[in-house]
């Protein structure tokens, strides 16, 4: 199951938010479906896409201990990105 503590977060100009953090336990991958915990709630939200900072080469994976940037959607408004925390839901049948 991968995870990633969010570090940073800022609004995407074409929509949705990037966050950055590091990837820990397995990777996450574009188009991933994952679970955000953060401010006492539960959301799912998706990788819509993943920006070419950090020295990430891959645009479609973010492997265990790299540092990445992606870009999620939909995020509800209001709520304290920094801080929370990503992964993938265990089992998820659409995963590899």
């Amino acid at each position: 199951m991968g995870e990633m503590r969010i570090e940073d977060a800022w609004p995407d100009p074409p929509g949705g938010v990037t966050v950055t953090g590091r990837v820990r336990g397995g990777a996450i991958r574009r188009g991933d479906t994952l679970r955000l915990t953060v401010d006492g709630g539960s959301f799912v939200v998706t990788v819509e896409r993943f920006l070419r900072l950090c020295g990430r080469q891959d645009p479609g994976i973010a492997r265990p201990e790299e540092n990445t940037a992606l870009v999620l959607r939909p995020v509800p408004d209001g709520i304290a990105l920094i801080g929370g925390l990503l992964h993938t839901e265990p089992g998820d049948p659409a995963r590899p």
